[in-house]
């Protein structure tokens, strides 16, 4: 583990103020609030803890089939316990490691979770009997779910809608399929009839679709601020 590791992953910093400060430390520019104003106004805001737990998360991932022991003593050679802000980082050594693991009915389950006992939720364990660091069969990464996510999305949307040109798609109502053409939506006085939601649509001047309303239509359409023409 580097030297540094502390300084990488908690620092004291500064949030950036909203309030435009001069050179000079004053708050304000305003020539009118200028005789009310404290020569120096100095700053209000106060430091705040900055974290970046995502070194550590590569680390850990790193020593995986190391004995936990030999990598706990690496981190606790640079991380100081008996500081408060470094001993936050041991804190969150339980948010990647489960240490305390038991095979209860061929699941691992936790014994030291503050959620009581269950599944293993870590990314990573220590292995009962030979005490080895391991990764947890069961972790999946939040970007393989998201697009696992999003494939099972486009199959369903594949299944009911199908795009063949800006202007031209293919929508499956009552399990028929239908040749849609679709267009920008009017503006109000005027008026147009949805040959898919079966309603009339209209875009009243000065104001802006509802959120609920873009919604559907890009759920339907793929887009928004159109509406289906005819349908075929």
């Amino acid at each position: 583990m580097r030297s540094d590791m502390a300084k990488i992953l908690v620092d004291w910093r500064r949030p950036p103020s909203r309030i435009p400060r001069g050179r000079d430390g004053r708050r304000f520019r305003d020539s009118s609030d200028a005789p009310f104003l404290p020569m120096k106004a100095g700053y209000r805001n106060l430091k705040s803890l900055n974290e970046n737990m995502r070194p550590l998360a590569r680390y850990l991932k790193a020593q995986v089939n190391r004995p936990w022991n030999s990598v706990y003593r690496e981190i606790c050679a640079v991380i100081d316990g008996r500081n408060a802000v470094q001993r936050h980082i041991l804190e969150h050594l339980r948010h990647y490691v489960a240490v305390h693991v038991r095979l209860v009915g061929g699941e691992l389950i936790d014994l030291n979770s503050y959620l009581g006992l269950g599944r293993l939720w870590q990314p990573l364990y220590v292995r009962p009997r030979t005490g080895l660091l391991r990764r947890n069969p069961s972790d999946e990464s939040w970007c393989r779910q998201y697009r696992e996510r999003q494939r099972m999305a486009e199959l369903e949307r594949a299944a009911t809608r199908r795009g063949v040109s800006p202007t031209r798609q293919l929508h499956r109502l009552d399990g028929q399929w239908f040749a849609v053409h679709i267009a920008e939506l009017p503006s109000a006085p005027a008026f147009a009839w949805d040959a898919v939601r079966r309603c009339h649509v209209v875009l009243k001047l000065g104001t802006k679709p509802s959120a609920n309303d873009e919604r559907d239509r890009e759920q339907l359409d793929g887009r928004r601020g159109v509406y289906a023409v005819w349908k075929r």
